[in-house]
């Protein structure tokens, strides 16, 4: 009697641990999950410890050496101050390789599944630095503060595109300032630094825009080419194909990108076949900014 009593203990202690959970403890179980997923997968001893510049932003932590000479403020590449003109990278140096290009991915950390950090990590172990361009809208939960601090942290410049991602055409002066100014401060808050780029959604912007960028110390830039929004390549494999074999491929070329699966899953091969064709990818930190001077 008393083994058969123990058996059966035994079985309903097993069955209560199998027993599923409730939607609601199932649901902060994921989340919970979700978070240590993003802990575990971040290194804090793998980042490279980088000092400040003269204007407060952080020294490069690819290994530029071999192609690019610096100035005495640590920059070797400036932007085309007009982004009608796609925003280009040109060398400040005859002696710096003018054949490089720009990753700047947009719409980061997407909900309700972001690929931002797994693209982080792979350009990473490749020693490739980007920006990242995220939404206000997405910084509002713990993940993606978690997420965007994450990316920042190791080494990559997070950049502004707006709280909501509106036409800021459509907007007046302040609804465009409110817009920007939001995200502005929720990546100073999350990073401790400024953002130094803004790119405005879907590319569309006026002059309000480009005076609320110099009001707020920022490059607003657009873009020269990029695949992985429209219908036909949402895949990977044809991603990876439009993207190395394409009319506008070029020194200098600024790459628009976004936090998608697809993407992602390109991502890495991309680095590589652009090196196979002789491009180095630029680390934004050393592309100087425009010197914004305030009226007094």
């Amino acid at each position: 009697m008393k083994f058969s009593a123990l058996i059966l203990l035994l079985f309903c202690l097993s069955a209560c641990q199998k027993a599923p959970l409730n939607e609601e403890t199932e649901s902060k179980k994921v989340q919970l999950d979700e978070l240590e997923i993003l802990e575990s997968t971040y290194d804090e001893d793998s980042t490279k410890e980088s000092s400040l510049k003269k204007d407060g932003t952080r020294q490069a932590w690819t290994d530029y050496s071999n192609y690019a000479e610096v100035d005495e403020d640590g920059y070797a590449y400036y932007m085309q101050e007009n982004p009608d003109i796609s925003s280009e990278i040109f060398p400040l140096y005859d002696s710096s390789d003018h054949k490089v290009l720009l990753f700047t991915f947009d719409d980061a950390p997407q909900r309700p599944n972001s690929y931002a950090l797994e693209i982080a990590q792979q350009l990473k172990a490749k020693d490739v630095n980007a920006i990242f361009l995220v939404n206000g809208m997405f910084l509002t939960e713990e993940k993606g503060r978690k997420i965007t601090k994450q990316i920042y942290d190791m080494g990559f410049e997070i950049g502004n595109h707006t709280q909501h991602h509106p036409n800021l055409k459509e907007m007046t002066y302040d609804q465009q300032y409110q817009e920007i100014k939001q995200t502005s401060d929720l990546v100073e808050e999350i990073t401790g630094e400024k953002p130094r780029w803004f790119r405005p959604p879907f590319g569309l912007f006026n002059m309000d825009t480009y005076q609320i960028c110099q009001e707020l110390e920022m490059q607003l830039m657009t873009w020269n080419f990029g695949y992985d929004w429209m219908d036909e390549y949402l895949e990977s494999e044809a991603l990876l194909e439009v993207s190395l074999n394409n009319d506008y491929l070029r020194a200098g070329a600024n790459i628009l990108m976004h936090d998608r699966p697809w993407t992602n899953g390109a991502i890495s091969r991309m680095v590589d076949g652009y090196r196979e064709q002789g491009y180095h990818i630029v680390d934004p930190l050393l592309i100087r900014k425009p010197n914004f001077e305030k009226e007094s």
